[in-house]
């Protein structure tokens, strides 16, 4: 058997205008047990970021449907979790090159940035990525897992996080489009049946994560994901953030149970 079943759920703040974020959600190869996310936003005011982030994500999900074209006809279905991480880095070398080639060509070269967060789920494993900010997060078995380390200086916040990165993240690890090549923050994971992951454009502070976890806890003693809930990445974004009318984007996603998938019916 095998995880044939993901169920998304997306939030997006009421405040949050489109001009400074969005996302994406899709199955690029219209088959089970696959999906890519990716969510951009500005880094900076000013018109050049806003075009940077709107680059960022056409350029990702062309650089998505680039790479599954040029699988070969005979490629094996079912794929590892290098050939899964190799999504992201292809997509995210698509949104860098086409961001720091514009941006060049305007002569604004450093000044267009974005941040950009992409998730890729493929048979069974989950890779992410990240260039900025954003975080992303694991539940299972009763415990909770970052795929991202948080920057020191908002492990020691109060309250939310800052929607927009600190120039020592700029420093750090640069943004997409800021250079010629991306340092890109990448981790991976297999996953099983009745995993829960979160996505948030935020990073999320200490006070976050427990707040994360009490609410997950509770969703699955309910009985989620076994029994869907209606609009429960409201809910989670609702009881993790004091502020989340203004949250560019949230997705949490249920995998499984693993189950057979039968693609062709057959008459009698």
């Amino acid at each position: 058997m095998a995880l044939t079943r993901l169920d998304c759920d997306f939030f997006r703040g009421e405040k949050a205008p489109p001009e400074v974020s969005s996302f994406v959600a899709l199955n690029p190869v219209s088959k089970p047990a696959k999906m890519v996310f990716a969510g951009s936003s500005v880094v900076r005011e000013g018109l050049g970021s806003q075009v940077a982030y709107r680059l960022a994500l056409d350029y990702f999900v062309h650089g998505v449907e680039v790479h599954y074209a040029g699988l070969p006809k005979d490629a094996s279905p079912v794929r590892g979790e290098d050939a899964v991480l190799g999504v992201l880095e292809d997509a995210f070398r698509s949104a860098n090159s086409s961001v720091y080639s514009f941006g060049h060509k305007l002569a604004a070269g450093g000044r267009m940035a974005a941040s950009l967060l992409g998730v890729v789920v493929e048979d069974g494993t989950l890779a992410t990525g990240r260039v900025g900010t954003g975080s992303v997060y694991l539940f299972r078995n009763n415990q909770l897992f970052p795929f991202f380390e948080a920057p020191e200086s908002e492990t020691t916040r109060v309250g939310d996080a800052p929607e927009f990165p600190e120039e020592s993240v700029a420093r750090r690890k640069g943004f997409v489009g800021s250079n010629s090549l991306v340092d890109v923050e990448l981790a991976s994971v297999n996953l099983q049946g009745e995993d829960l992951v979160c996505v948030f454009s935020r990073p999320l502070t200490s006070l976050n994560e427990t707040l994360l976890f009490e609410c997950l806890e509770t969703l699955v003693s309910e009985g989620f994901p076994v029994l869907q809930q209606q609009s429960v990445a409201t809910r989670v974004c609702g009881e993790v953030f004091t502020e989340p009318d203004s949250l560019s984007f949230a997705m949490v996603l249920s995998l499984g149970p693993e189950a057979l998938y039968c693609a062709q019916a057959v008459g009698a």
